[in-house]
Order: structure tokens, then C-alpha cells, then sequence
């Protein structure tokens, strides 16, 4: 498989997890580059060298400043697409990569990964920048805008007219309001409001 196409396999999925998680796209894509040589070393369909109990494999670790091998144990995946959505969840859901999390900067995440201690490579955050300027994976950072389905105005002012029967069904002065700001999303999905 050429990188290209190793790419193109993992980028939607990383893609939507950006979306979902706060990941950078260009980030996962690097990650599961420099885990798994580009698809070609990934058993289990774990991109990421991610560890658990699914497997036991030969691994590289820096260990009081040499390199060693050691046997671990790996988890295992049905697909690429579970890997990534599993190392979304463990950034997501692991205190010590907050700082991952929403940062719009690839060299300043990739930074904050290594410092949180995703890998004990001390040059691991060096080597996912240089995937990252190398491959032009930034690129897959930038979502096409959201403009492919725009809310019609007759629809929104459909859906605002058929929820105006609640707002005058209320008294609550938060509710109300709530309905304005909505009726407003409304619009601005519509295009009727600039935004």
C-alpha cells in the first residue's frame, strides 16, 4: 500500500474523531504513521501501539535513557476506523491529555502528547511533526464548511412558527428567551441572519 493510500484509509475516520473529540486530524493521521510504519505493522488492527490485553508482541521502549525491548500486551481491533475511535476515547477520557484536546496548534499538540507520556520516545513529538510538515497532513485539519445543505428560510420559519406555540404557552422568562436564541440559529441555518 503507498503512503498516499494509507492516508486516504485512515483520514475520514480521524477526520470525524476531530469533530467528535477535539483531536487534531493531522495528529491521529501522524500518530498512526509512526506507530504502525504506515499500515504495515499494525497486528491486531492497532495503529497506535496502544496496550492492553489482546495480544502479547515484541516492543521498543526508552527506559532510563537506552532503548529495550520488552513483551507486552496490545490491543486488538476489527478495523483501523475502531483503533482510531479508541484512541480517540483514550485522549478523550484520560485527564494527563487534556491539554491535546481542542489545541488547533499540530506542533504544540504533538508537544502535549509527548509531555503527557503517550510514548516514552523522547523525540516523539519531533518525529509527528515531521510526518505532519512532510505528508502535508494539515490539510485534513480543515473541514469543508458546513455550507453543502443550507436550511431553506421557508423551513426554519416553519419550524420557528411551530415552536412559537410553546414560547406563548410559558411564562418562564428562560424559556423564552431560550426560544429566541434558537429561532435565531434558525435563521442564521438559513442564512437569514448574518452570521
Amino acid at each position: 500500500m503507498s503512503k498516499e493510500s494509507f492516508i486516504d484509509q485512515v483520514a475520514p475516520a480521524a477526520q470525524a474523531d476531530m469533530v467528535g473529540y477535539g483531536i487534531l486530524a493531522s495528529v491521529t493521521i501522524a500518530q498512526a504513521i509512526l506507530e504502525s510504519g504506515w499500515g504495515r505493522s499494525a497486528p491486531g488492527n492497532n495503529l497506535f501501539g496502544i496496550k492492553g490485553s489482546g495480544q502479547q508482541q515484541a516492543t521498543q521502549e526508552f527506559i532510563n535513557g537506552k532503548w529495550v525491548q520488552i513483551v507486552d500486551g496490545f490491543r486488538v481491533y476489527e478495523s483501523w476506523a475502531d483503533s482510531i475511535r479508541d484512541h480517540s476515547l483514550l485522549l478523550a477520557q484520560n485527564q494527563r491529555y487534556k491539554n491535546v484536546l481542542n489545541e488547533r496548534n499540530y506542533q504544540i499538540a504533538s508537544k502535549e502528547l509527548q509531555r503527557a507520556g503517550y510514548a516514552t520516545d523522547p523525540k516523539y513529538a519531533d518525529k509527528l511533526i515531521q510526518i505532519i510538515e512532510g505528508s502535508d497532513l494539515t490539510r485534513f485539519d480543515q473541514l469543508e464548511e458546513k455550507g453543502e445543505y443550507m436550511m431553506s428560510a421557508d423551513d426554519a420559519n416553519k419550524i420557528i412558527r411551530f415552536l412559537s406555540a410553546a414560547w406563548m404557552s410559558t411564562e418562564d422568562a428562560e424559556a423564552r428567551e431560550e426560544f429566541h436564541r434558537l429561532a435565531d440559529e434558525l435563521r442564521k441555518a438559513s442564512g437569514q441572519l448574518e452570521v
